[in-house]
């Protein structure tokens, strides 16, 4: 009896050892789950985080291309502004006339190229440059556009500067 007092003792103390293996495998467990959990909520607001200054650069950088667009957009503007008004101020209106024509008014172009559907003629003088561009679509070509620039490709403003390019290709 003794016997079996002592086995069941034992067997007891035995199951009571299993016992709390199993409840501390049950609270490492748990343990690990709570600090994933924990870990995950933390990689989630970082990456909340990232998409927010993702988010806010990508914004500063469409501003900057709208600035640009609109700085780009006002020098156009001027451009044609300049071109308008060297284009009054001409005496000699190139507008209209044929190939053949500008070649026989100013002899053979110093630069002449294509690019998409224009055709553009370049005549160098001394300090400035003549642009004249025709649309390559048309059989008889026309200056549609022509501009005046300096040397630098800078658009003559004044009238002084525009009478003297004339001067130099001896047109006045």
């Amino acid at each position: 009896m003794l016997y079996f007092l002592f086995l069941e003792s034992c067997t007891t103390v035995e199951v009571g050892k299993e016992i709390i293996k199993a409840g501390n495998s049950v609270k490492t467990t748990v343990s690990e789950i709570i600090t994933n959990k924990e870990d995950d909520s933390k990689i989630i607001e970082e990456k909340n985080i990232e998409t927010e200054a993702e988010s806010q650069i990508e914004a500063e950088i469409e501003a900057e291309i709208e600035a640009e667009k609109e700085i780009i957009t006002i020098e156009q503007k001027e451009q044609k502004k300049i071109v308008e008004t060297q284009q009054k101020i001409s005496e000699i209106n190139f507008l209209g006339n044929s190939l053949n024509e500008i070649k026989k008014i100013l002899g053979e172009s110093k630069l002449a190229r294509e690019d998409g559907n224009a055709y553009m003629l370049r005549y160098d003088s001394k300090s400035c440059r003549l642009f004249l561009f025709f649309n390559l679509q048309v059989v008889n070509k026309k200056v549609k556009y022509f501009e005046l620039r300096d040397t630098k490709g800078i658009l003559l403003k004044s009238r002084q500067s525009i009478e003297e390019c004339y001067r130099e290709f001896k047109l006045i």
